[in-house]
């Protein structure tokens, strides 16, 4: 049953993510890169991890909006450490224990990841939280190719978690070239814009995707496991 636990885990870490950030987002006390005097979040020009800093750009104290913030990514991160701790016991061929075991391992580094996201102010220590902004997003990338494949290659796991996934696949790829290889935020707000409307679209696909699919592994596991209930 501890299993069927780490499954809701996921939707409830996609809940509390949403619930936790909107109001961190409405506490936020403003500011951006360009517009540092700014009262108010600005939603397609303030990253989430601005969120996360201690203090915003024009030095005020940022505590609140910090600590929700904080509490919403390390939760997270937990959850989905958990999660895909649980997930391959519902994989039963080889070519999908196999992927779903790679999955997993790059899920659990990603909820590492969110953790160190966390941690890591990016006002107080900028290279390291951009290297666990990088390597979290890459790793939830190369997660979610393994977990499509995975689901393909078993023939009791319906095709339509791969279908949805695959999609959210091409729409990660997209924001992780554009964080790798787009312009940077600081030349210009239409750089800024760009880079910061790309992660807003990306994180909430990955929030209705993990619910989706931590919905689909719920189903699985009961099917799995009727007499258990």
């Amino acid at each position: 049953m501890w299993k069927l636990w780490f499954f809701r885990l996921g939707i409830f870490a996609a809940i509390q993510f949403f619930i936790l950030t909107a109001l961190a987002m409405w506490v936020y006390p403003g500011g951006t890169i360009h517009s540092p005097n700014l009262e108010a979040y600005d939603f397609l020009n303030n990253y989430f991890s601005d969120l996360g800093r201690t203090r915003t750009f024009d030095g005020s104290s940022n505590t609140i909006s910090h600590l929700l913030f904080k509490t919403a990514l390390g939760i997270s991160g937990v959850c989905l450490i958990l999660f895909f701790i649980a997930l391959p016991s519902l994989f039963e061929s080889r070519g999908g224990k196999i992927l779903v075991l790679i999955a997993s391992l790059f899920g659990i580094f990603a909820g590492m990841c969110y953790i160190g996201i966390a941690e890591v102010p990016y006002n107080e220590n900028y290279w390291g939280h951009r290297t666990f902004v990088r390597t979290g997003f890459i790793n939830f990338l190369l997660m979610s190719f393994a977990y499509t494949a995975a689901i393909l290659f078993e023939r009791d796991y319906p095709n339509h978690y791969a279908i949805v996934f695959g999609i959210f696949v091409v729409v990660l790829f997209i924001q992780v070239s554009i964080m790798l290889f787009g312009p940077r935020a600081y030349h210009s707000s239409q750089a800024l814009f760009l880079q910061a409307t790309a992660q807003k679209i990306v994180v909430y696909s990955e929030i209705l995707v993990m619910m989706y699919q931590s919905f689909g592994a719920i189903k699985v596991w009961k099917k799995q496991n009727k007499k258990l209930l």
